[in-house]
């Protein structure tokens, strides 16, 4: 009995260092191993990243030093940097939302009021072995796109379905010959409350699928972008201030496996609409 309880004891020492590890030692990693992890994930480049440091006094992430590595064989080491990311918790940081699921479970979903880059410098490249030309910004959000669609096809049906014919073309041309010759021309219109409130929870439960933590973030904005462009034997710089990205997740939020690929992406085509712009083409005579 005596050495049960010395057991136990013991058990419940550990248990209690552990807890006090987690909540004081290894924030900081997981939330730096999460930024790293998701973006070499979704973009397939390799990542640097300082350090992160959450502060509980005024709910702000501070995380230093980023960077995304370019695609190999061209002439800037690296796609675009950050010098400093900072994400600022709302007033009220968490709140419960009822996803539809068989666990019957509620999931949580975190608010960040604001998420602030100070100053990002890309590089655009064209990638010369391609015959489209495309430049290496187009093509690492164009690997992103798909991996999003993978990940979260009922957010993305269109490349989903494109993604479905690449995999199966022996199946699309059948599928489509059937629906045609099932469909109906004239669908009912349902009516039943009790039927509209099922097929919206399970609308939703696509739509959220399995995460029990999701995210929503209020406002992205980049206060210092610099995007350098090479191109046509040329090398102009773009400056732009108080770049806004816009809000991100909706009243639903992102899962947050899912957020890193969303910011990913948001930034990636910004910096393709600033060099797609009438300006820009002028000066590189594209």
């Amino acid at each position: 009995m005596n050495k049960l309880a010395v057991l136990a004891f013991a058990v419940l020492l550990f248990l209690s260092s552990m807890m006090w590890y987690l909540a004081n030692g290894s924030l900081n990693d997981y939330l730096k191993s999460q930024v790293i992890l998701q973006s070499e994930y979704y973009s397939d480049q390799q990542v640097t990243l300082l350090s992160a440091d959450f502060s509980n006094n005024t709910g702000t992430t501070s995380f230093n030093d980023f960077s995304l590595s370019n695609i190999e064989g061209l002439t800037q080491p690296q796609l675009f940097i950050i010098n400093n990311i900072s994400a600022q918790l709302a007033e009220v940081p968490t709140q419960q939302l009822y996803s539809p699921s068989m666990q019957k479970k509620t999931t949580t979903i975190v608010h960040i009021k604001e998420v602030r880059f100070d100053n990002l410098q890309a590089w655009s490249e064209e990638f010369k072995t391609t015959t489209s030309g495309e430049t290496n910004i187009e093509i690492v959000l164009k690997k992103i796109s798909m991996q999003l669609a993978k990940d979260y096809p009922a957010l993305y049906p269109q490349i989903s379905a494109e993604l479905y014919a690449k995999l199966y073309p022996e199946r699309s041309e059948k599928l489509a010959l059937e629906d045609l010759n099932t469909k109906k021309i004239v669908q009912e219109i349902e009516i039943n409350q009790a039927v509209l409130a099922s097929n919206e929870a399970k609308y939703k439960k696509r739509l959220l699928g399995k995460a029990q933590t999701r995210i929503i973030i209020t406002s992205v904005i980049i206060e210092q972008l610099t995007l350098t462009i090479i191109k046509n034997n040329k090398t102009i710089t773009k400056h732009l201030q108080n770049v806004e990205l816009g809000s991100f997740g909706g009243e639903n939020g992102l899962a947050s496996n899912q957020l890193g690929g969303e910011l990913l992406k948001k930034i990636l085509a910004k910096l393709i609409n600033t060099e797609q712009t009438k300006a820009v083409k002028i000066e590189t005579n594209i």
